[in-house]
């Protein structure tokens, strides 16, 4: 960890924690009612396939541990799907004292005795959750299902904790506690909606909260992270002198940017190696893309994998004190690479400062929330012409220009403002681009064939090469390929036979596939009826009636271009191509086409949405929006076999 690592761990830590009294060092499993044994449905909601019974979530910020239970009823064969467990993990995670057991519902008790094995559950848009997960054995509907474990983590950091109280399913009984570090002022925001406040014994150093009958969560398709709508409680550490939001992040922000300033220094190595970087250039934004590449030749040790301090003395990986270090060494983490280029930004004349800014991948900033750590990424900020220039040197492979989506239109602190808050740009539609191209053939079966080409440019292109950087070139080939047999119909085949630029981040990622599609055209009678679209939406489509309660979210705004040519079978020809379609909303257009010529039949698709955030307000028009897409995706052509087809065409 570099000194401003260290920097940032005392002030978020306080580094003030003591050895104490462990919360119960050992939970035994609670009394079987003999009733939640006999129960066949549940009252309070009626139809669900299991319900909660109890949730325990006890953590301990002296010790650094967590410990968890959970009792669930299973009512029908479909809350069998409880008895499959993950548990997520973050760095430096290790699980102690597991327990599973599966109740029969004649009181028999299987224990679980096998162990948990770690698999990745999700892996895209430059987000992979990791978690180690186990099946409950014998699970029937009837059993009750129930685990207790407990986190270890390595490090003595405090961290962001909050107590989820909602659920997928509704909670009879609920219990919660928190030990926290007595040297500090714990305080805590409460979700709206959520009646009941937790109780703090100040002498214990303890806050404790049991909650009866909270009902299930019902997310909805295409949210924002759920984790920012569910009732919960959430804590943060802070002090009688910082207890007001504007104090708390002031002073908060003036204390990391005079670290900043100490880190960046005055060194003469840097002004070299700005000089050298920028050589002849006079031009300004080119003399700052020249630093800024520069910065980006630095070894970025963020996206190698994680080594242990014993393989870190192996290579001889030293700490990073300043930004002379980073340069002396060669290598760094993303955001001394990034305080490297402010370095440099500064030393060749540009008015350069970092910015603190939130990451929207998993949760909404709040401001009210005194946890300096949503604050989790550093981006440089450059006065360019009269403007704000913000730029991500420290993400690998993020070209001049661009940021990473999830530091996208989001909150942020520039360090040379401390305490003031702004919002990162957006990105429009043009910053994250598939471009789809196909020569296929068609048989008369209906079967297609053929070679698929596809550029993917902007954020589209980054999330992909930093995917690869988990894998080797086996894995990155099978990624892609399951990529695009997600976009084909099912039992659709796909094979990449070439793919270039991989890390060559100004230039499109391309990718070769050979695809075979069966059954894609219908036989009816001497037609065959050829559907416009031949991918599946990238993005789902939001047809569900009635009232919309949350936001509806992407990632970032984007673009999809299809320029498809088939080659009829043998005999066929156009007799009607489909009509073209379209549909425009301020922020959002799509145009669909289909034309013949000779034996070809060109069909040309493009969808763009120009927004991530729309309120509930927005769904019907967007709704109608996709409902128009959907028809014009769905809408087929028609080939008619024989001589009369170009004859009647003609007439």
């Amino acid at each position: 960890m570099s000194s401003l690592g260290l920097l940032r761990c005392a002030v978020l830590s306080g580094c003030l924690l003591l050895p104490g009294v462990v919360l119960a060092q050992a939970h035994a499993w609670l009394p079987v009612d003999a009733q939640d044994l006999k129960m066949k449905e549940f009252s309070a909601s009626p139809g669900a396939d299991a319900v909660q019974l109890y949730y325990a979530h006890e953590i301990d910020d002296v010790e650094h541990t967590e410990f968890f239970y959970s009792r669930i009823k299973v009512l029908t064969d479909g809350g069998k799907r409880h008895a499959n467990i993950e548990i997520p993990m973050l760095e430096k995670t290790s699980i102690n004292e597991l327990y599973a057991r599966t109740i029969l519902p004649d009181g028999t008790i299987v224990e679980f005795t096998d162990k948990p094995f770690e698999k990745t559950v999700f892996k895209g848009k430059g987000i992979k959750v990791r978690v180690q997960a186990f099946t409950l054995p014998q699970v029937t509907a009837g059993s009750i299902i129930e685990y207790r474990y407990q986190l270890h983590y390595g490090d003595k950091g405090l961290h962001r904790h909050r107590w989820i109280v909602q659920h997928d399913i509704f909670a009879v009984k609920q219990h919660f506690r928190l030990r926290y570090d007595k040297h500090r002022t714990v305080r805590w925001l409460t979700t709206p909606g959520l009646d009941k406040s937790p109780e703090n014994n100040m002498q214990a150093g303890t806050v404790q909260m049991d909650l009866d009958n909270i009902n299930a969560f019902e997310p909805e398709e295409q949210m924002p992270p759920e984790e920012s709508y569910k009732l919960q409680v959430k804590f943060y550490y802070t002090s009688p002198m910082l207890s007001s939001p504007g104090s708390y992040w002031f002073e908060l922000g003036r204390y990391f940017s005079r670290g900043i300033d100490y880190y960046i220094g005055d060194h003469k190595a840097i002004k070299q190696a700005a000089e050298d970087a920028i050589g002849q250039e006079t031009d300004p934004e080119k003399r700052l893309r020249k630093l800024y590449a520069r910065a980006q030749e630095i070894r970025n040790l963020t996206y190698e994998r994680h080594r242990t301090e014993k393989e870190q003395k192996r290579e001889e990986l030293k700490e990073n004190k300043n930004v002379a270090d980073v340069l002396k060494h060669g290598y760094g983490n993303r955001n001394e690479i990034t305080l490297f280029f402010v370095a440099l930004a500064r030393a060749a004349g540009f008015s350069s400062s970092v910015v603190f800014v939130s990451n929207r991948e998993s949760r909404i900033f709040e401001r009210e929330d005194l946890t300096f750590s949503q604050l989790d990424a550093e981006i440089a900020a450059v006065r360019l012409a009269g403007k704000t220039v913000f730029l991500d040197p420290g993400t690998r492979f993020c070209p001049y220009g661009l940021l990473r989506w999830m530091r996208t239109g989001t909150a942020a602190m520039d360090m040379r403002d401390p305490g003031t808050f702004v919002s990162t740009p957006g990105s429009g539609q043009d910053s994250a681009v598939i471009s789809r191209s196909a020569l296929l053939k068609l048989s008369p079966d209906g079967a297609l064939k053929g070679e698929l080409h596809v550029a993917y440019s902007g954020e589209e292109a980054l999330e992909r090469r930093l995917t690869a950087l988990d894998t080797d070139d086996a894995g990155h080939k099978k990624d892609l390929e399951d990529e695009v047999k997600h976009w084909l119909p099912a039992n659709a085949k796909a094979e990449l036979t070439a793919s270039a630029a991989l890390e060559k981040e100004y230039e499109p990622l391309t990718a070769v596939f050979e695809i075979e599609v069966p059954e894609y055209a219908s036989l009816v009678s001497d037609r065959l009826l050829v559907t416009t679209s031949l991918f599946q939406p990238q993005r789902k489509r939001l047809l569900k009636a009635g009232p919309r309660k949350y936001p509806i979210y992407y990632p970032y705004a984007f673009t999809e271009e299809d320029n498809i040519t088939i080659e009829l079978p043998e005999g066929y020809a156009a007799e009607t191509p489909a009509v073209t379609q379209s549909a425009k909303l301020p922020y959002a257009k799509y145009q669909a086409s289909a034309s013949a010529s000779g034996n070809k039949l060109q069909i040309e698709r493009t969808l763009l949405v120009n927004g991530i955030f729309f309120k509930p307000t927005q769904y019907d028009e967007l709704r109608d929006f996709f409902g128009k897409v959907q028809a014009g995706d769905d809408s087929q052509s028609v080939l008619r076999r024989g001589k009369a087809a170009a004859g009647e065409k003609n007439n």
